[in-house]
């Protein structure tokens, strides 16, 4: 059996349907079982009811669990009460591995972020970055904070730690796919432009490639260790010329200076404050796209079979599944 959390995130969501399309038996771990992308009783899927930060429910959760799979975290620019993100990025997964080391769990996959390293922009760099701040959101410091304490305190659980660059590829539409809403506008023609220059470069991992690493770390991973899941590091403007070309949409994209962006930045915090508005954008998230993030997945290639799919062939894929699914939208199907 398989705990699964963050089922109804992005990655999670996919690593949900390739545990039914193996015949895994799992369990997940929701808050609200009504947001699950499938039906559980189809799936054969065991469901608890609660958050990471609920002690009972994580240990009903673990219990009689033989691995946990754990890429549930708080993926947003802001919310009201920014002690959430500790809560849920650090405090969670403390909490977590406590329980399931207690329940007497061998394997633990945990979900971590390229952002956990801090900026990079050699592209030979991974697992042996320590990000010491400063850093632009509480995403950002949180996670690079959960990292921390699994390599000081945490080394005695039997966790594998996975760090994904930008994902991208099919999947919901969630804030933890910022790239997908990225796409979705260049095509709508709403994309209001590029941060910068558009040099900066990122390191873009298509999602069945992370997927797939996930279960090669049940399998395959070395407990206590940790693996990059990277891709090709490419810049914002590569990106977006390769979308134009695989797309055939010749959507011109401005540059907008990040002085205008920590104003416009600052504009939606002050409307979050007081409306009920979700921030399309933020000063923390200006600052992370003023640098590099790129970094080498040679490691997880070596001990996982890591597959680096070409960013034009995940964009072709990502294009694919998103004119079947405004078909299907059309016929009514």
């Amino acid at each position: 059996m398989i705990l699964l959390t963050g089922a109804t995130g992005y990655l999670g969501s996919q690593i949900a349907q390739e545990l039914i399309a193996r015949k895994m038996p799992f369990r997940v771990l929701v808050r609200n079982a009504a947001r699950l992308p499938f039906d559980p009783a189809e799936a054969g899927c065991e469901v608890v009811i609660g958050s990471l930060t609920d002690s009972q429910a994580l240990r009903a959760s673990v219990q009689g669990a033989d691995a946990v799979i754990h890429t549930a975290g708080l993926v947003k620019m802001w919310v009201h009460d920014r002690g959430q993100f500790w809560q849920t990025n650090v405090r969670g997964l403390t909490e977590l591995l406590r329980a399931a080391a207690a329940a007497g769990v061998r394997r633990v996959v945990y979900t971590s972020s390229f952002i956990a390293l801090g900026p990079s922009a050699d592209e030979t760099a991974g697992e042996n970055l320590v990000h010491r701040g400063p850093y632009s959101n509480e995403y950002e410091q949180t996670k690079a904070q959960a990292l921390a304490w699994l390599r000081h305190e945490g080394r005695d659980f039997p966790v594998v730690t996975l760090l994904p660059g930008v994902i991208y590829g099919p999947g919901p539409k969630t804030e933890g796919n910022l790239l997908g809403g990225m796409i979705d506008q260049y095509l709508a023609g709403t994309f209001p432009g590029l941060l910068g220059s558009g040099n900066q470069r990122w390191s873009f991992a298509y999602n069945k490639d992370v997927v797939d690493a996930h279960f090669a770390a049940l399998e395959k991973g070395k407990p206590g260790e940790e693996y990059v899941l990277g891709g090709n590091n490419r810049s914002l403007n590569e990106l977006f010329r390769a979308l134009s070309e695989l797309s055939g949409v010749r959507h011109p994209v401005l540059h907008l200076p990040f002085w205008f962006g920590k104003m416009a930045g600052a504009v939606e915090i002050l409307r979050a404050q007081f409306l009920s508005h979700t921030p399309q954008l933020t000063p923390g998230v200006v600052e992370i796209f003023k640098h590099d993030w790129v970094y080498s997945s040679a490691k997880a290639q070596a001990e996982l079979g890591y597959r680096v799919t070409p960013l034009e062939e995940g964009l072709r894929s990502t294009l694919g599944e998103r004119a079947i699914g405004e078909m299907k939208l059309e016929t009514g199907n």
